[in-house]
């Protein structure tokens, strides 16, 4: 896993800069506009709610390494680890450049 230095990280919006809920409903009454997506935005919309229904973490491969490492059995390479934090490094070098 590399580190990306160009990641910015934002804070979430305060809800002190959401306006009342009341003055949301008021200007929703009265200012009304007519909206039609196309059957491709439909499908978009479709797929977006099926992966939100999609679990991030594959909980059976959690749980299965979870047990190797319990038992003792997971075999941790640290050349790998190694060669990995210095590609990340390399790459933070040449991006501060």
């Amino acid at each position: 896993m590399k580190i990306d230095p160009s990641l910015k990280i934002t804070p979430p919006a305060s809800s002190d800069a959401r306006p009342p809920q009341t003055q949301v409903n008021q200007r929703a009454q009265t200012d009304q506009t007519d909206v039609r997506l196309s059957a491709r935005a439909s499908e978009l919309a479709q797929m977006e709610s099926q992966l939100a229904s999609i679990p991030m973490v594959d909980r059976a491969r959690v749980e299965s390494i979870k047990e190797t490492i319990a038992s003792g059995q997971y075999a941790i390479n640290s050349g790998n680890i190694a060669s990995g934090l210095l590609d990340s490094v390399k790459d933070m070098l040449n991006a501060a450049k």
